[in-house]
């Protein structure tokens, strides 16, 4: 996300008057920044512990390789003496990566953070397919999407630790937690998590079961906290791939003191 953050920037910077730089070179900043953009969503996907690492070097490198191709190749083609438009192919390329990516994040918390952050992909993509008007939109607007993506998620994530910080219970923790996962990781993620613990219900004879807001007993009822000793220890193993454990079990704790300062942020896979 941070380099992802300075390529546009550096394409604000580049797109400026005074510098008088040519459109092969700002089509090119744009083109590399809206590739950049789609990394941090395309990390999510693939954001598990092991494996996070390989995942960065066999598929988000190579994305980035393959959509940058096109550009690389005018720009060679023409000596940098024109701007890069793409082709049809291309442009759908990038639209099916992004669909994709953030589409898993529809339906969550996020919602909003993937429309913002999308829109700024699209706006920076428009400048790159011979669309002139598109010009001064994207320099304009595409660093103040992304600032307001940022702004919304950090509102997210601390309403996310503001509902732990008041959950009395460890039922509501676990929604607490449920939720602020599904709004980092999406929908996806949070499905399949929910399968694999799940699994574990008919072997252990579990009396609940994981669902979108949280344990639930079979008849409806709220669990008590005693219900779910055994399913909030397969609740933290199956999230310790996403998220420390220590965290994990320190919030999950319904005993702990509402005291904000015990509710630090998760360590998440670096993205």
């Amino acid at each position: 996300m941070i380099v992802a953050l300075l390529s546009v920037l550096l394409h604000a910077i580049l797109s400026l008057p005074p510098l008088h730089l040519s459109d092969a070179v700002t089509s090119s900043a744009a083109y590399f920044a809206t590739t950049m953009l789609l990394t941090p969503l395309v990390t999510i996907l693939g954001a598990r512990r092991p494996g996070i690492a390989a995942w960065h070097w066999f598929i988000v490198l190579p994305m980035v390789v393959v959509l940058q191709w096109p550009a690389i190749s005018q720009m060679f083609g023409s000596q940098g003496r024109a701007p890069i438009e793409l082709s049809a192919p291309a442009t759908m390329g990038v639209i099916v990566v992004l669909v994709m990516s953030a589409g898993t994040l529809l339906g969550t918390s996020s919602t909003g953070v993937a429309l913002v952050y999308s829109s700024a992909i699209l706006l920076l993509l428009a400048s790159t397919t011979g669309n002139k008007s598109a010009q001064f939109p994207v320099t304009a607007f595409a660093p103040i999407l992304m600032v307001t993506a940022m702004w919304i998620a950090g509102r997210n994530l601390d309403g996310h630790l503001t509902r732990l910080r008041t959950a009395t219970t460890a039922s509501l923790r676990i929604q607490a937690v449920g939720e602020m996962f599904s709004s980092l990781y999406g929908f996806a993620w949070t499905r399949r998590v929910q399968d694999r613990i799940n699994q574990f219900a008919p072997r252990e004879r579990w009396s609940v079961r994981l669902t979108a807001t949280g344990f639930n007993r079979l008849d409806g009822n709220t669990p008590t906290d005693d219900e779910l000793q055994q399913p909030l220890e397969a609740f933290v193993w199956v999230l310790s791939r996403f998220a420390d454990e220590g965290w994990l079990r320190h919030v999950l704790n319904p005993e702990n003191p509402d005291n904000p300062t015990n509710l630090r942020h998760p360590t998440v896979p670096s993205s």
